[in-house]
């Protein structure tokens, strides 16, 4: 059972954006002495829906504040830069951290990012694929030359520094089917969250996943596979749902940013598991998310809500949300000591009676 924290930088706005980094900063480090084990980083662009335009610079920072919490990036948009450096960036955190860099890669989903940059989100698909492969050479230090249709390397290229990990761990973000193809075709774990989808469908598309690992000869349960959920724990199920009036902001700030929403012209392919009608976010209620898609509670509440998450996606890899849109520092900072303190040892108990169950049967 692993648990790490991840932070989105949203925020309504209403307070210095240095306070931000810097209680982010506080609650890293308070995290990595409560337990957590990891921390995600995003990458986003243009708006207050996610204000860290690069992870990997966010990343360097972390790595000189912790000692043992492994730094994922969730994820790096490949289309918006040169991959050769991206692999530069990566290997110097990994080289800073002492190896603790887990690099998670995506193609993007936003339409204004891709305006912003001046990027076709209908060829996001092959810039990932071109980008990635050239990552990975990179990455294992081979000097090489690349003839590609978005980015060339025109004679023999080595970076440096190096990584000191010597198998760097890659993850994907991954919505549509093709994007889940992709990422069993190269072995990579996944990054899940029910964040556009209901459990069921993220569950189902797991299990496609797994399916495809298989058949390229891999094994899905024998690597990491992180699953997102937005997590805040106060002391009454009362003041706790008091805050997911937080999340509820979330969501009417991302129907305004998806593939299709009003004013946002959709790819023509490529998004289809993305809401048909991203509008449909902006009419989600506290009684929506109080019921489904988080753990926001009471430490008992917290514990059936997460559990539900182990029995019917299998995950047994957590990345917490704790920090979303207006909640404050000091209550955050409670939450990931409730967490810490009820939580995890709850769901390590459960997982162990699962082992047990799933070894008798």
């Amino acid at each position: 059972m692993k648990f790490g924290l991840f932070y989105l930088f949203s925020d309504f706005g209403d307070i210095p954006q240095d306070q931000i980094f810097n209680e982010v900063l506080e609650e890293i480090e308070y995290g990595e002495e409560l337990g957590f084990e990891s921390v995600w980083l995003p990458e986003h662009h243009f708006a207050i829906y996610g204000m860290l335009g690069n992870p990997l610079t966010m990343a360097a920072a972390i790595s000189q504040r912790t000692h043992h919490m492994k730094i994922g990036t969730a994820i790096m948009v490949l289309p918006f830069q040169h991959p050769l450096r991206v692999a530069e960036d990566a290997a110097l955190v990994d080289s800073l951290s002492g190896g603790r860099l887990m690099l998670g890669v995506g193609r993007g989903y936003q339409p204004p990012e891709f305006k912003g940059f001046g990027v076709s989100q209908e060829d996001s698909r092959e810039m990932f694929e071109e980008s990635f492969e050239i990552i990975r050479r990179a990455l294992t230090g081979e000097k090489f030359a690349f003839d590609g249709k978005y980015w060339q390397i025109q004679e023999p290229t080595e970076i440096f520094p190096k990584p000191m990990q010597k198998q760097m761990p890659y993850y994907m973000a991954a919505i549509s089917p093709a994007s889940y193809e992709l990422a069993a075709k190269h072995g990579i774990s996944l990054l899940r969250s029910p964040q556009f989808t209901n459990l069921d469908i993220v569950a189902e598309a797991f299990g496609g996943y797994r399916d495809m690992m298989r058949d390229n000869g891999f094994d899905a349960d024998a690597i990491d596979q992180p699953y997102s959920v937005r997590t805040f724990v106060a002391p009454s199920d009362e003041e706790a749902k008091a805050e997911a009036k937080h999340v509820v902001w979330f969501y009417h700030l991302l129907a305004t940013l998806l593939p299709g929403a009003p004013g946002v012209t959709a790819p023509k392919s490529g998004y289809e598991n993305y809401p048909r009608d991203p509008s449909m976010l902006s009419q989600i209620t506290t009684d929506d998310v109080w019921e489904r898609g988080t753990a926001f509670g009471s430490p008992e509440r917290v514990v059936t809500q997460m559990k539900r998450f182990m029995h019917e996606a299998g995950a047994t890899s957590f990345m917490h949300q704790m920090r979303i849109g207006g909640l404050e520092h000091k209550k955050v900072m409670r939450s990931m000591e409730l967490f810490a303190k009820h939580v995890m040892p709850a769901l390590r108990e459960e997982e162990a009676k699962m082992k047990s169950t799933k070894a008798a049967v």
